[in-house]
């Protein structure tokens, strides 16, 4: 019976990949297509329009419907294989998975953030601080694709990495961006590595390394569309490792590393300073708190001279806009021209309940802040599972500006602890209704509900099943 079942399963595996080829062919040509048509709108574009990344719906929903399909066939192969046992070195999961890398690394990419990265490189190497000075105000090979136009909102790390890239757009603007792609490719190889190494005594090590290596939200999002956010993945991981480690000074330094790279890593940094206050390590907190200091007076003096340049890590570009969130759930619906409400009337309401859907954040950030205190054993483990959650309720509350692939980096959170039912499955439902949506059906009114309110419904059940386990405590 078991090499029955074994054959079966051997069998699927082999059909689910088969069809996990083709539609990777199909999408990495799909990109192609649409890159082609993308740059020649923008080398014709003289109007200064918004370049949109499709030129038709159709397009778009196409490409959508093979992303979808990926994430089916994903889906299905890890039920399929989720208790099945591996003993294989990581240079063979990297050689047997090398296939999906390569598509993901040659397909181009679809959003346009790295015609902004590259950009960004091209000013510092002539001299020009992105963070004081607009993109919009150098000229370069890279400046008819670009659609936002604003100072750099990624840290001065993240610049390097730019610079590196944008060396070689002399030779060619597509070399360029696929040397970033690689720097891309190449970090999300080691993130998957440090997960592996990290799960050494774990059964299914194997399992959660390959199912994170060819995940195609993490390889269309951090590979085939190079978004810095793979650099995040890298500061998660390497930073729930020093926590476990119980290398505090080390988690901190991490963190202002992925500020440097990108803001979200700075709410970390409170949860780490109560927790050393609750396990009263004092020397360790007055040395991450000099430490801190020391960072932020180095970085004011090398890259951010001025308020502004700090202001600047804070996208003040997208400071009214609303996309991907509850807010924009929020400003759809005020826009439904079945309602007719006047423009005056429909700030009027999002004034109001802009703050009220902020508030559950504020309240489950202050929660988790102090959970040391309330949960007796409170380990790093416990820490590290509370940044992924403080992580994804960001997300779902307190960005009013939400694009997909912010998301992405909740799966490193996720294979390092697997075990934590409740926040694996609510950040896999997050991530993938969130990047499948935005592909699919963005552009589409009301595609927020698809992307949010899923989420919603899990954190509520989850938190009336906690109700009804107090209750039964109570009652017995």
């Amino acid at each position: 019976m078991l090499k029955v079942n074994n054959y079966n399963s051997t069998q699927k595996n082999q059909i689910l990949l088969v069809f996990a080829i083709i539609l990777s062919l199909i999408l990495c040509g799909e990109l192609a297509i649409r890159a082609y048509s993308f740059d020649v709108e923008a080398l014709t574009n003289h109007t200064g329009k918004y370049l949109s990344d499709f030129s038709s719906r159709f397009d778009k929903v196409r490409t959508g419907i093979e992303y979808l399909g990926l994430n089916i066939i994903y889906i299905v192969w890890l039920i399929i294989n989720k208790n099945k046992k591996r003993d294989i070195t990581f240079i063979k999961i990297l050689r047997n998975s090398s296939f999906f890398l390569l598509i993901a690394f040659i397909s181009y990419p679809i959003t346009t953030d790295i015609n902004l990265y590259v950009h960004y490189g091209l000013m510092d190497l002539n001299g020009i601080n992105p963070f004081i000075n607009p993109a919009s105000t150098f000229t370069s090979k890279m400046s008819s694709f670009l659609v936002w136009k604003q100072t750099s909102t990624y840290g001065p790390i993240s610049q390097i990495f730019f610079i590196v890239s944008a060396a070689f757009v002399a030779i060619a603007p597509s070399l360029g961006i696929y040397v970033f792609k690689l720097i891309c490719l190449l970090f999300h190889i080691l993130n998957t590595y440090l997960i592996w190494r990290q799960l050494k005594n774990y059964p299914q090590k194997n399992n959660v390394t390959i199912a994170y290596l060819v995940s195609p939200i993490l390889l269309f999002e951090q590979v085939t569309n190079a978004h810095i956010d793979v650099l995040i993945s890298t500061i998660l991981i390497t930073l729930i490792i020093c926590l476990k480690n119980h290398n505090y000074i080390a988690a901190t330094v991490t963190v202002w590393i992925g500020f440097l790279i990108k803001t979200l890593p700075i709410i970390w940094l409170p949860l780490i300073f109560v927790y050393l206050i609750k396990q009263q390590r004092w020397k360790s907190l007055f040395s991450a708190i000099c430490i801190s200091v020391v960072i932020i007076f180095a970085v004011y003096i090398i890259a951010l001279p001025t308020v502004e340049a700090w202001e600047s890590l804070l996208n003040p570009g997208v400071g009214n806009k609303v996309n991907g969130s509850l807010y924009a759930l929020l400003t759809q619906v005020l826009h439904f021209k079945i309602l007719n409400f006047s423009p005056s009337f429909q700030q009027t309401i999002f004034s109001i309940f802009k703050p009220i859907i902020l508030f559950p954040f504020l309240v489950c950030y202050l929660v988790v802040l102090l959970k040391p205190y309330f949960k007796k054993n409170y380990s790093e483990t416990n820490l590290s599972i509370n940044i992924g959650w403080i992580t994804l309720i960001l997300f779902l509350f307190a960005a009013p500006w939400y694009c997909s692939w912010y998301s992405s980096v909740l799966l490193a959170v996720v294979a390092l602890n697997i075990h934590s039912k409740r926040f694996v499955i609510t950040s896999i439902v997050f991530s993938t209704t969130s990047t499948v949506a935005y592909y699919l059906i963005q552009g589409f009114p009301p595609f927020n509900v698809v992307t949010v309110i899923p989420t919603l419904a899990l954190i509520l059940f989850w938190f009336r099943r906690d109700i009804q386990a107090q209750k039964r405590m109570v009652a017995n």
